[in-house]
């Protein structure tokens, strides 16, 4: 009975040492399970800040230089916005000089044109006159020609008298009037013939040509010397009637041409 109340209490003990052994084993492992727990966490937390501290002060590094890299980017813009500006500022002055020259440039070309055409209009004006004047210079020459001194018949006549002549033949070379032929031989004091010769030529001519054929121009020749031969008498008889009205016979040129016009003292003697 002792042995069995001494069991009893000895089971009860047992127990009871096994149950403060079972709960402070309990204890033990939760406090320990506690502390590693709050070893992971401190741990964890602490792997965290680190992590994030280093990833800090990388970004800050990166910052820092991407900071510095903006700070030169930001000044070469600004040079170059400025060397830019000032680019433009040249190129506009350029094109403003370029505008004012091409101003310049348009108005001179406006004023060479204006000058150019006024300079064409005088050419043409000039070419226009000188044309009409080659034209009164053509038509001169041409009434120099008609009316200059060897062509002037009483001029011929003159000095067909002049180289010893007679007067029939200066009428057959000068289709002059007989009259005018006589008052210029009697006014020069030219020697001719006496009439005695020539009515001896003139009547002795026929005879002569007689048996010769005769052409058209000798009859005309002819008829000329003949009429030439009464002109001289009518004349001759007109002389010895009323001598002074010999310059009413004669027209101007002829008179001018004798020298007793009124022009004669203008002209200059040959």
């Amino acid at each position: 009975m002792l042995l069995c109340v001494g069991h009893k209490i000895f089971c009860e003990d047992l127990k009871v040492v096994i149950y403060l052994i079972v709960n402070q084993i309990e204890e033990s492992f939760m406090h320990s399970y506690l502390d590693m727990s709050m070893m992971i966490v401190i741990s964890t937390a602490v792997v965290l800040l680190l992590f994030i501290l280093v990833s800090f002060i990388l970004t800050s590094h990166r910052c820092s230089v991407l900071e510095k890299e903006n700070a030169k980017l930001k000044a070469t813009t600004e040079e170059a916005l400025k060397a830019l500006k000032e680019l433009t500022d040249k190129h506009e002055e350029q094109i403003q000089a370029f505008e004012r020259k091409a101003k310049v440039s348009e108005s001179s070309i406006q004023y060479l044109t204006g000058k150019l055409q006024d300079i064409t209009d005088k050419q043409n004006d000039i070419n226009t006159r000188f044309d009409n004047l080659n034209v009164k210079l053509e038509q001169q020459k041409k009434e120099f020609e008609n009316n200059s001194v060897e062509n002037q018949p009483i001029i011929l006549a003159k000095r067909l008298l002049a180289q010893g002549m007679s007067i029939n033949e200066v009428i057959a070379r000068t289709s002059l009037p007989s009259y005018e032929v006589e008052m210029l031989a009697k006014v020069h004091n030219f020697q001719s013939p006496p009439p005695s010769v020539v009515a001896s030529g003139l009547n002795t001519a026929p005879v002569q040509s007689a048996d010769i054929p005769r052409s058209i121009e000798d009859e005309v020749n002819a008829q000329r010397a003949k009429f030439a031969q009464q002109a001289i008498n009518t004349a001759l008889n007109e002389q010895g009637t009323n001598p002074r009205s010999t310059h009413h016979v004669a027209s101007m040129k002829a008179r001018d041409a004798y020298g007793i016009g009124t022009r004669s003292a203008l002209r200059r003697p040959r």
